[in-house]
C-alpha cells in the first residue's frame, strides 16, 4: 500500500513518533513543542489531540471522534475538546506568532492546516533503497494479469523522462539528505568575519570569504577568498580592497568564480544617502591546484555596470548570471561563454518577468522570480522546459540545489526561514538547532547531504547619544541588536527596536529607565519609527505594514498594509491622517493616507523626507534643492535649489533645516541651512563618521549606532 486513503492515519506514526509541524518540532513522548530556541510543555491530552490531528491531517475531525478516540470510557462534553484546542492554539502561537495551525469548520470539526513531517520508524539507512523495497513488495503483490500493464506504464514513464530530459529523481524523488538536525559545530572560530561557505564537489574543500579591518582609523578593510581543506588548513587565494560578493564552483570543481564589487569612484563601498548603487562588478575565475595550493590561472572578465543578483555554472565553460544592465533596465538571465567571451541574453520563461536568482545542477535549473511581491520557483530541465512551478510565501530568497537533485534549499532572511522546496512542490521547514540572538545566511548543503554550512552572525549594537557639546554616552548597555532609535517631540523619551531571543520588540527609555512596549513580536526588520506631535502615539514599519502603538493603553495594532514596502513620515491621530513613503521597486514616493482614502503626492524618486507643522519637506534623488508639500492647499513648492543632493534631512524649524551629508557609516557634521540668507553653518561636529544617525533633537543631540563590522563565523548544522 503506497498511499493512505479514507480515515487511515499516517503510516508509521504511533503515539511516540515525533514530527515537524512547519518549523515547530513536536515530541509526543515528552509533551513538548520546540521552535526558535524555545520549548513549551503541554498537557498530555492536549498533545494527544495534536498528534491525532497530525496523523489524520488529510481530513476534518469531528469533536465526537476526538472524544471517542482520546477520552474513551470517560464522560466528557465538547467543552473539553474546545479547551484542549484553545490550549494547543495558544502554545503554537506563543512559539512562532500568530499563524492559523488549526482550522475550525462549523458543525464539522477541526483540521490541521499544516502538513506534518513524521520521523520514520525503523526505516532503512538509504531512502532510495527503502523506496525500491516498497515498490518491489507492491509489484509482487499485484495479480499476474496486471503485472504486464504495470510494467508497460513504467516503461512509458521512463521513455517520457528520457525524451523530456527529466531525471528519475524528478519522478521518484531521492531523499539522500537530512532535513532534521540536532547539533551545530563551528567551522570557523576566528575573531573576525567569515561568510559565504561554498562546498567543493569533492566534499573535502570549502571556499569562503573573510573580511578584515586593515586600519580602523581610516575605516579601511580587506576582503579575502579562502580555501579550507579537510584538515582545517586555510589557503588565501585572492584579496580585494572592495569586497567579494558571490562564489560558485564549476560542475567538476576545476574552477571557482567570484564576483568583486567596487565603487566606480574608488571610494569605500557604500553610497551617499538615498543614492542608487554606484558599483562595478568584476568576474574572476580561478583555476586551482589543491595538492600544491597553487593558483594555476586567473581570468578577469569585463566589468559589469548594473547589478548582479546571482551567478552559477551551466557547464565547465559557461556561466549563468541573473542581473540587470544599467540602473533603468529590468532583471534578465544571461549566459557567458568563457571560451568565446560572448554574453547572451536568454529567452524569457513564460510567466517569469522578474528573475532574481538561478542555480543549476546537471543542467537542471531552479529559477527564482518575484510574482506579486512573493518568490516563485520554476524548475526547468536541460532543454529549459518546465518541470514544475512552486509559489512561496516569502518576499526574497537565496537558493541552492540540494546535492541529490530532489529540490532546492531556500533561505528567506527577512522571515528568518530555512526550508527545502522539492521538484514535486512539497515544502519542508528546516529548523536551526540554536539561533539565539543570531542571524544566519548563505546556507549550502555539503555534498553528501548530511549537513548544512551557513554563516552565523552575532549582530549587536547599542544606542548612542551624541550631545551638542561633543559628549557621547550609551543609552543602552547590552549585547543585543538595538537600532532605529527615535526622540519623542520634547526629546525626553526615546523609543528603539531591539532583537532579543531572535524576536523584535519596541523599547522605551524614559528618565533613565527602559521598558518593553509591545507584547507581540514584530515580524520583520523595522526601518523607521516616528512620533505624533503630542508624544502619545508611535508609528513604525515592518516590511509592507505600518503599525500604531498607543502609549496610554500600551496597545499595538496594524495601521496600513501595502503591496510593497512602506515607511511612516508623520501621523496625526485626531484626524486619522498619515504621511508615508511607498516603494515601487527601488522608487520611493510620498503618499497621504486618511482611512481608506490614499493619494500619491509626488511622481518622482524621492530621497530624504521630514515633517514640520503639517507640511512635508523632501528632496528628489540626485537633485540639489529642497521641496515642500503644503498640506493646506496640496501645493508643491521648491524652497531652494542650493541644498546639496543626497542630504539626509534631520529636523526643520521656522528659519531653516538641519541635515547631514555623506552616507550611512560615512556621515558628515550636522549642518544648518538658513532659508533667509542661504548660508550653511556647522551646528554639531561628528568626531567619528563611522556611525548611523536615526534621530536628531537640537537640544539633546543625535541618536545613532556605531558601524562596527560584526563578528561572523561559518557553522555546520549536523
Amino acid at each position: 500500500m503506497l498511499t493512505s486513503t479514507g480515515s487511515t492515519p499516517v503510516t508509521g506514526s504511533n503515539p511516540d513518533t515525533g514530527f515537524m509541524l512547519g518549523e515547530i518540532k513536536v515530541s509526543p513522548p515528552h509533551n513538548t513543542l520546540w521552535a526558535r530556541n524555545r520549548s513549551i510543555k503541554v498537557q498530555p491530552k492536549v498533545m494527544a489531540v495534536l498528534h491525532y490531528l497530525a496523523r489524520n491531517q488529510h481530513r476534518v475531525i469531528s469533536s465526537e471522534e476526538l472524544i471517542q478516540q482520546l477520552w474513551a470510557g470517560r464522560v466528557v462534553t465538547h467543552g473539553s475538546v474546545q479547551k484542549s484546542i484553545n490550549a494547543l492554539r495558544s502554545a503554537l502561537n506563543e512559539l512562532i506568532g500568530d499563524q492559523e495551525f488549526i482550522v475550525h469548520y462549523s458543525k464539522r470539526g477541526y483540521q490541521l492546516n499544516v502538513e506534518p513531517q513524521f520521523q520514520p520508524q525503523g526505516a532503512p539507512d538509504s531512502p532510495n533503497v527503502a523506496t525500491a523495497i516498497e515498490l518491489g513488495k507492491a509489484f509482487a503483490s499485484v495479480q499476474p494479469k496486471w503485472r504486464l500493464a504495470i510494467g508497460i506504464i513504467f516503461l512509458l514513464t521512463a521513455l517520457f523522462a528520457i525524451y523530456h530530459n527529466i531525471s528519475w529523481s524528478t519522478i521518484f524523488l531521492p531523499n539522500d539528505h537530512k532535513t532534521i538536525f540536532q547539533t551545530t559545530q563551528g567551522y570557523t572560530n576566528e575573531t573576525g568575519h567569515e561568510r559565504s561557505p561554498t562546498p567543493h564537489p569533492d566534499n573535502l574543500h570549502i571556499a569562503y570569504i573573510r573580511e578584515k579591518v586593515i586600519d580602523e582609523k581610516a575605516d579601511e578593510s580587506q576582503s579575502e577568498i579562502v580555501i579550507r581543506n579537510a584538515t582545517g588548513r586555510d589557503w588565501q587565494v585572492a584579496t580585494s580592497k572592495g569586497t567579494w560578493f558571490k562564489l560558485a564552483w564549476s560542475p567538476a570543481g576545476k574552477n571557482l568564480v567570484a564576483i568583486e564589487v567596487k565603487r566606480r569612484d574608488e571610494f569605500p563601498l557604500g553610497t551617499q544617502f538615498y543614492q542608487p548603487a554606484n558599483y562595478l562588478y568584476s568576474f574572476h575565475i580561478f583555476a586551482l591546484d589543491f595538492a600544491k595550493e597553487q593558483l594555476l590561472e586567473k581570468q578577469q572578465l569585463s566589468q559589469w555596470q548594473g547589478r548582479i543578483l546571482s551567478v552559477t555554472w551551466w557547464d565547465e565553460n559557461t556561466l549563468e548570471i541573473v542581473a540587470k544592465q544599467g540602473p533603468n533596465a529590468g532583471n534578465g538571465r544571461y549566459r557567458y561563454s568563457i571560451r568565446d567571451q560572448q554574453l547572451k541574453l536568454l529567452d524569457e520563461i513564460e510567466g517569469v518577468i522578474n528573475p532574481i536568482a538561478s542555480t543549476i545542477l546537471n543542467q537542471q535549473t531552479a529559477l527564482a522570480s518575484l510574482y506579486k511581491n512573493k518568490v516563485r520557483i520554476d524548475f526547468l530541465n536541460a532543454r529549459q522546459d518546465s518541470i514544475n512551478r512552486v509559489q512561496l510565501d516569502v518576499t526574497a530568497a537565496d537558493i541552492s540545489w540540494i546535492p541529490d537533485g530532489s529540490g532546492v534549499l531556500v533561505h528567506a532572511e527577512e522571515e528568518q526561514k530555512l526550508f527545502a522546496v522539492y521538484l514535486n512542490g512539497k515544502q519542508v521547514a528546516i529548523p536551526l538547532a540554536e539561533t539565539k540572538d543570531k542571524t544566519f545566511s548563505h546556507p549550502h548543503y555539503n555534498i553528501d547531504g548530511s549537513g548544512i554550512y551557513y554563516t552565523e552572525e552575532k549582530r549587536s549594537s547599542n544606542i548612542m547619544l551624541a550631545t551638542p557639546s561633543g559628549l557621547k554616552k550609551r543609552l543602552t548597555e547590552n549585547t543585543n541588536l538595538n537600532y532605529a532609535a527615535s526622540f519623542s517631540p520634547d526629546g525626553e523619551k526615546v523609543v528603539y527596536a531591539s532583537v532579543r531571543n531572535n524576536q523584535t520588540h519596541l523599547w522605551l527609555v524614559e528618565n533613565g529607565q527602559e521598558r518593553q512596549l509591545n507584547n507581540q513580536a514584530i515580524p520583520s526588520k523595522i526601518d523607521s519609527i516616528i512620533w505624533s506631535d503630542d508624544g502619545e502615539h508611535i508609528v513604525f514599519n515592518s516590511g509592507n505594514q505600518l503599525y500604531h502603538h498607543y502609549l496610554l493603553t500600551n496597545t499595538t495594532e496594524t495601521l496600513v498594509t501595502n503591496n510593497d514596502k512602506i515607511e511612516p513620515v508623520a501621523y496625526y491621530p485626531t484626524i486619522n491622517r498619515l504621511f508615508a513613503i511607498k516603494y515601487n521597486g527601488d522608487v520611493r514616493n510620498l503618499w497621504r493616507i486618511e482611512g481608506k482614502q490614499q493619494k500619491q503626492l509626488t511622481f518622482g524618486a524621492v530621497g530624504s523626507v521630514i515633517e514640520y507643522k503639517g507640511d512635508v519637506l523632501f528632496q528628489y534623488i540626485s537633485e540639489n534643492g529642497l521641496w515642500i508639500f503644503r498640506n493646506k492647499d496640496d501645493s508643491l513648492e521648491q524652497i531652494t535649489t542650493q541644498l546639496n543632493a543626497y542630504s539626509k534631512l534631520l529636523k526643520a524649524d521656522t528659519g531653516g533645516i538641519y541635515f547631514i551629508m555623506g552616507g550611512i557609516c560615512q556621515e558628515s557634521d550636522v549642518y544648518y541651512w538658513n532659508y533667509t540668507d542661504g548660508h550653511k553653518v556647522t551646528t554639531l561636529t561628528q568626531k567619528n563618521s563611522s556611525v548611523s544617525t536615526t534621530s536628531f533633537n537640537p537640544e539633546k543631540g543625535l541618536l545613532q549606532t556605531d558601524c562596527d563590522l560584526p563578528e561572523a563565523n561559518i557553522v555546520l548544522l549536523k
